[in-house]
């Protein structure tokens, strides 16, 4: 992914840590991780934050299916660090899958694999 595909990547976890209205620091922490493997940088964090507050969920992440995949096991991810998905969550993490045409089996498979990823480092 280039610098602006990382930035929208990421502004949409931004979205689903500030949608519940608290912020946690496990939430920030898991983005910062994500942000490691997605290869961004302070600067890029910093945009990506404040891109979710200006222009909030991003649809157009990147040009690659499975960058647009992984963003949304991402989302879920995010979303089981505390260990609950609110309804809020839940929202933008559906309004994003169909925006990518997701179906609900489809939606379950990345679902429990953001379960499973989450239960593992946890």
């Amino acid at each position: 992914m280039d610098k602006d595909e990382i930035r929208r990547y990421l502004a949409n976890l931004y979205c689903v840590a500030a949608s519940d209205g608290k912020s946690e620091r496990a939430e920030t922490t898991a983005i910062e991780r994500i942000g490691r493997e997605v290869r961004a940088g302070y600067f890029e964090l910093k945009q990506a934050e404040e891109l979710a507050r200006t222009d909030g969920l991003q649809i157009d992440v990147a040009a690659r299916w499975s960058d647009r995949i992984r963003n949304l096991e991402d989302m879920f991810f995010l979303a089981y660090g505390n260990s609950v998905l609110d309804p809020g969550e839940k929202s933008i993490i559906v309004d994003y899958a169909n925006s990518l045409g997701i179906d609900q089996n489809q939606l379950n498979l990345v679902k429990q694999e953001a379960k499973r990823r989450h239960d593992a480092t946890a």
